[in-house]
This record gives structure tokens, C-alpha cells and sequence, in this order.
């Protein structure tokens, strides 16, 4: 092509796409008219120069920020969906809601709701006062349904996949946000995300352990466990917001810091000790809320702050359920026991002092409704926040009050001191097998049935001291005492081990409570049963009603004995033969109606007396 016909094609053809590059080159120029020109010399029969001049429309200004403008936003997006943003986008399918297994009594109840109020929409009556009554009986009983939540399973709806992730609170909580990246050191760790954004126009540094949505995200955000760089990452920009004066806001979602090789040879430790001594001495204050699972020191590591707020359904664990189990009870199936014995739920450690604020979360769990899960978090932090913005407050006051939140953690107590060049002996004591046996009586001697019996007269009258040691107000009692039994059982932990002796018991015997050698083996676990109750009662703090109605029974049941000169249990022995047909209601009743054993404290106790119905 020669030289006239490029200028004759360049000259018809209309440049419209955007043309990027220096204005070094003599043929670029511009028209401030939001044009681009191009100047392109011909030389025709080298004697006359044909000078064309196209104009190029110059392509869409660009934004300084990376979200458009408020008018150029589509207002059929959702709030919580800003699909602008990179590289966190809304998921291109709506993932289908997940249930967990223990939620399955309520999700029948709800669906059966669902069914009436279908019916009630085709029905030619008015049915309306039934469906209102029947929701409100439905949110009556789930509500108590999930306030009744064991450890564990809280522990589950915690790691619910579907749960909101930092972003995802981030997203519904500020105005606008930017993210920032990288450590300085070579590598932008994605389990760690840090931004700057606004919130009623503030700005606040926000930094959270983002876990994935789908697999693919959980790849690429390594499940939420952050490497040395991630934790020097989270570092870096808390010393750029306490340089301009940034409240820091933290969030916690992870299962622990990531413990390959590569990281340790990367100094994972020394990473986490930086992070927890620097923390101390950041100047601005610092919010932490834990929305997921905490774990360990990769969680603590960015929640050394002045407040730490924590969602209902999140756990904070030095270790996990799991791995607490397959050390102590060397079986990870004894994860449920291990989460009730290390007090990781936002109840337990609010109540030791670790938790300032406990965030409700909408009714079965934050991924039930993200949107309200945010907004009740909003209000919680910035409530804490604004304690920070009086004026009388002080940057050595936010630093003493952060170090003394986590020197009040934890109780101890004062002993007297002892010698240390002293050999002393520090095997746990024994406690005796039979130190609190409900079926052995309280050794009450006559003086001593005497002296109570005048203190006794005091306050009551013959009438009610003739009731307390009748037959019908001993049977309560029994009946109470075997309450209070398998309550103890269920505080202690140890009920499930109990309940599955009871039935090996009835398996060798015929009759859980019939009298009977055990197996050698099998007497080991009763023996060994009961030590562990025994030495946990032994403890004067624990189970203090159980205590006090053992106290009462065996009090009634010694005085009975004193003042008419008979046992009421072999009264009762000598009445069973007579009295089959009404042997349900001598037998004790137990705590939870659900379970169709007897009560299990007859293999707790480990003996009973002849003729003694447990």
C-alpha cells in the first residue's frame, strides 16, 4: 500500500478506539476537546505535501477511585452485591442453603409452618389468626432451641460454610472501601485482607482472615490460615493507621496460622510474637470481633485490643474441639466433651473475662440473614468505638487499658508459700471411692439427731416436722435427689459414659439394677466411673444443689429413723411385692423426659442396698 492510499484509508475510516501511549511521538497530539488528533504527513509525487488531520475520540475518563460514580451504578444491584469491585465478586450462583444435622427438629417444624401457610393462601377461609399464632409459636420454641445450644454445635454453625466472611461484613458495613496489599517483603498473603474504609464518615482501618465461599476460593485463600507474610502484612498497616490516626478494627476467622514447612523456615513464630508484642503499643484504639472460629495463636495474633467482641455463634480456642479430644480422651469423637471442658464459646469466656460484648446474631445463625448479621455489628463496634472519642481520653489511656484487659484474664489464688528446697509430694490425691455415695447414709449420731431436732423445733411445728419425715415427702425427695443427680451428670460430662455402663450393665446382668458379678473389664469402667465423679464432687463448688438436697434427704431420712425407731426403706422394701401395679410412680424420675433409661446414677453410685430400687 503506498503512502496516498494509507492517508486515504486513515482518512475515511473513523478511529474510535482509545489511544494510550507517550505524547513523545510527533504525531500524537491533543485538542483539550476530549479528543485525540493525528497528524499524518503524505508526500505525493515529491513536489506537494497532503497534511490529514482525524480526530479520536479519547476513551472514558477513568475514576480515582475503583468504584463508579453514584449515578452510573445499576439500582437493581443489591447492597450487600457491589459487583464493581475486584476481585471479590458476588458468586455467579446463589449457593443452596446447607443444614446442619442437629437443626433438623426445627427445620421440620418450620417446614410444616411453610405448609400451612400454603394452604392457608388456597383456603377459602380466613385462617390468618392460625398461621400468626403458629409463628409465633414456632419462633418461641427456636429461639429457646438455639439459646440451648451445646458447645459443639456451636462450634459447627461457626464453620458453617455459607457463614459471612470478612469481606462480606466489610462490604455491608462501610460506605466505600479500598483495598491495600502487600507486606513490603515480597508476597500479598490473600488470607489476610486489609482495607481502608468509612463508616458514618470516619475512616477505620480494617483488617480480618478471610476464608473462601467455594473451593475455589478456599484454594486461593488457603482456608483462611495466614502465613508470616500475612501476619507482617496485618503489622504494616497498623502502623500506618496509628501514623494518621486510624481506629483499627480486626477481624478473626481462622482455624490457626498455617503450619507447613515453608512457613516455619519463614519464622512463623517469630512472626505471631511481633504481631503480639507490637500490638501493645499501637497508639490508636483497637476493636476486635470474632466472627468465625479463632484458633490458637494465628487468631491472637491480630487481637491483642482494647475490646473483644465476639458473634453468639463464634469460638475463640487455644485448641481445637478435635485435637483437644485426640490428646486428653485420645479420640477425636470426644470432640463435644473436649468443647464443654475448655469454655470456647462467647458465653464462657465473656464470663471469664476474655469476651467484652457478645453481638447477637439473627435467629439460627448469622448465614440465615448476612445482611442483619452486619448491621448488628455495626452498631455493636461502633458503640465500643465511640468511648475512644472523648476527648478525655488519652493515647496513654488507650495503652494502659489495652495491657490491663489481658492482666485481669484468667483466676487465681493465693496460697501460703512454701518451701521449694522442700520434697513434697505432687501426685494428685485420691479421693475415696465411696466420698460421696447417696446411698450410704449421713452418719448422724443421737446426740447429734437431738441437738438438730430441738434447733428443728424452733421454726417448725410438730405438723411439719411429722411431713418432712412422711412417706410421700421422702419419696419427693428421692425423686428430687435423682434429678439433680443426672443434672450433675450432664454439668460434669459425664452422663454419656454413664448411660452407656447402665446399659452394658443390663446386657451382662438382664437388669441394670439387679445384683450380680461384672466382668472384670467391665467393673474396671464402673470403678473407674466413679473415681472420676468423685474426685470432681470432692470440689466444694461444684454442684451445690445436688449437695444440698443430699444433705436434706439423709437428714429427713435420720430423723425419721430416730423418732419412730424404723427405716423407711424397708418399709418400702416389704410394700414393693404388694404395689407392682403402681411401680411407676415409685420409680425416680429423670431430669430429661426425652431419655427412656432409668436414671444412671445407680452405676455412678457403683453398689446398691438390698431391695433398693435405683
Amino acid at each position: 500500500m503506498s503512502s496516498l492510499s494509507l492517508a486515504h484509508a486513515i482518512g475515511t475510516q473513523k478511529i474510535r478506539s482509545f489511544i494510550s501511549g507517550s505524547y513523545a511521538n510527533p504525531f500524537l497530539g491533543g485538542t483539550g476537546n476530549g479528543c485525540m488528533s493525528v497528524s499524518v504527513s503524505v508526500p505525493h509525487l515529491a513536489q506537494n505535501r497532503v497534511s490529514i488531520r482525524v480526530l479520536a475520540r479519547k476513551g472514558k475518563k477513568k475514576h480515582e477511585r475503583p468504584w463508579p460514580d453514584l449515578n452510573e451504578i445499576d439500582p437493581e444491584w443489591k447492597p450487600e452485591h457491589l459487583m464493581h469491585l475486584s476481585p471479590y465478586k458476588p458468586l455467579k450462583e446463589k449457593p443452596r442453603m446447607l443444614n446442619l444435622q442437629f437443626e433438623k427438629p426445627i427445620l421440620k417444624l418450620k417446614k410444616r409452618l411453610d405448609e400451612v401457610k400454603e394452604f392457608a393462601k388456597t383456603s377459602k377461609h380466613d385462617l390468618t389468626e392460625l398461621v400468626e399464632s403458629m409463628e409465633a409459636r414456632y419462633y418461641e420454641l427456636a429461639s429457646r432451641f438455639y439459646a440451648a445450644l451445646e458447645p459443639i454445635e456451636r462450634v459447627h454453625i461457626a464453620r458453617h460454610p455459607q457463614r459471612p466472611t470478612f469481606l462480606d461484613h466489610v462490604i455491608n458495613m462501610t460506605d466505600r472501601w479500598i483495598e491495600l496489599h502487600g507486606d513490603r517483603a515480597g508476597y500479598d498473603d490473600p488470607a489476610i485482607v486489609c482495607c481502608l474504609g468509612s463508616m458514618e464518615g470516619q475512616t477505620y482501618m480494617f483488617i480480618g482472615q478471610q476464608k473462601g465461599r467455594n473451593s475455589k476460593e478456599n484454594i486461593k485463600r488457603n482456608f483462611g490460615m495466614p502465613t508470616p507474610h500475612g501476619y507482617r502484612k496485618a503489622l504494616r498497616f497498623m502502623r500506618y493507621a496509628e501514623k494518621h490516626g486510624f481506629p483499627i478494627i480486626t477481624f478473626v476467622d481462622t482455624p490457626g496460622a498455617f503450619a507447613d514447612l515453608k512457613s516455619e523456615e519463614l519464622n512463623q513464630g517469630e512472626a505471631i510474637a511481633n504481631n503480639l508484642r507490637s500490638m501493645f503499643g499501637i497508639k490508636v484504639p483497637i476493636i476486635t470481633v470474632v466472627i468465625g472460629e479463632g484458633g490458637s495463636g494465628g487468631a491472637l495474633a491480630i487481637a491483642c485490643s482494647n475490646k473483644i467482641l465476639m458473634l453468639e455463634n463464634a469460638v475463640f480456642f487455644v485448641a481445637s474441639p478435635e485435637a483437644c479430644a485426640a490428646i486428653l480422651y485420645k479420640s477425636a469423637k470426644e470432640a463435644s466433651k473436649a468443647a464443654e471442658k475448655l469454655k470456647i464459646t462467647a458465653a464462657g469466656l465473656k464470663e471469664m473475662g476474655v469476651c467484652d460484648y457478645i453481638v447477637p446474631e439473627p435467629l439460627g445463625g448469622a448465614h440465615r440473614d448476612p445482611a442483619l448479621a452486619s448491621k448488628l455489628l455495626k452498631i455493636a463496634i461502633l458503640r465500643e468505638l465511640a468511648v475512644f472519642r472523648n476527648n478525655s481520653v488519652t493515647v496513654d489511656h488507650i495503652l494502659f487499658q489495652r495491657k490491663l484487659k489481658f492482666r485481669k484474664i484468667g483466676k487465681y489464688k493465693e496460697l501460703d508459700p512454701v518451701d521449694p528446697a522442700k520434697l513434697r509430694n505432687m501426685k494428685r490425691r485420691e479421693v475415696p471411692y465411696s466420698a460421696f455415695n447417696y446411698t450410704d447414709p449421713t452418719p448422724y449420731d443421737k446426740e447429734q439427731l437431738e441437738a438438730a431436732l430441738e434447733d428443728v423445733k424452733t421454726f417448725l411445728s410438730e405438723e411439719e416436722i411429722e411431713h418432712l419425715i412422711s412417706d410421700e415427702n421422702l419419696k419427693k425427695l428421692e425423686k428430687e435427689l435423682d434429678v439433680e443427680w443426672n443434672k450433675a451428670l450432664f454439668k460434669l460430662g459425664l452422663y454419656g459414659d454413664a448411660k452407656t455402663l447402665h446399659k452394658e450393665i443390663g446386657e451382662v446382668l438382664g437388669d441394670p439394677y439387679a445384683e450380680g458379678e461384672l466382668p472384670k473389664e467391665l467393673q474396671k469402667k464402673v470403678d473407674r466411673l466413679g473415681k472420676s465423679l468423685c474426685e470432681q464432687l470432692a470440689r466444694p463448688e461444684t454442684v451445690p444443689s445436688l449437695r444440698a438436697k443430699f444433705q436434706l434427704y439423709h437428714f429427713a431420712l435420720n430423723l425419721r429413723i430416730f423418732l419412730l425407731n424404723d427405716d423407711w426403706k424397708d418399709v418400702e422394701d416389704d410394700k414393693d411385692d404388694e404395689e407392682d401395679e403402681n411401680q411407676d410412680d415409685v420409680k425416680m424420675e429423670s431430669a430429661f423426659s426425652f431419655l427412656d433409661e432409668k436414671p444412671a446414677v445407680a452405676v455412678v453410685a457403683g453398689k446398691k442396698k438390698k431391695g433398693r430400687k435405683a
